[in-house]
């Protein structure tokens, strides 16, 4: 029993430092992309966000540009995990597609 906790675990951890590694690089691809002035709905967004959390002290020009690539970051992150838990199911159907077959 504690091997099946531990394997599975280390496959839940693995699947985080992927998915934080992916959406890193991502990340990088996406600002070599869009190089310049971040679009105006992120910039709005940004500031709603800061307003609610009641931290406008962030709002400055400098503080802006690194919020809104840890934006960036977060939501690649999010799109590396999920693509890595779809490619994890295709893969699981496939074997047991794969075991019925013998």
């Amino acid at each position: 029993m504690r091997k099946k906790f531990a394997i599975s675990l280390l496959r839940y951890v693995v699947w985080a430092v992927l998915s934080v590694i992916g959406g890193w690089q991502l990340t990088y691809h996406i600002d070599d992309v869009f190089p310049g002035n971040m679009p105006y709905s992120i910039d709005m967004f940004i500031r709603f966000c800061l307003a609610v959390t009641g931290r406008n002290d962030l709002a400055n020009p400098d503080d802006m540009e690194v919020l809104a690539l840890l934006l960036y970051w977060a939501i690649a992150t999010v799109l590396v995990g999920t693509l890595l838990f779809l490619c994890f199911l295709a893969l699981s159907k496939y074997r047991a597609v794969k075991v019925r077959s013998r």
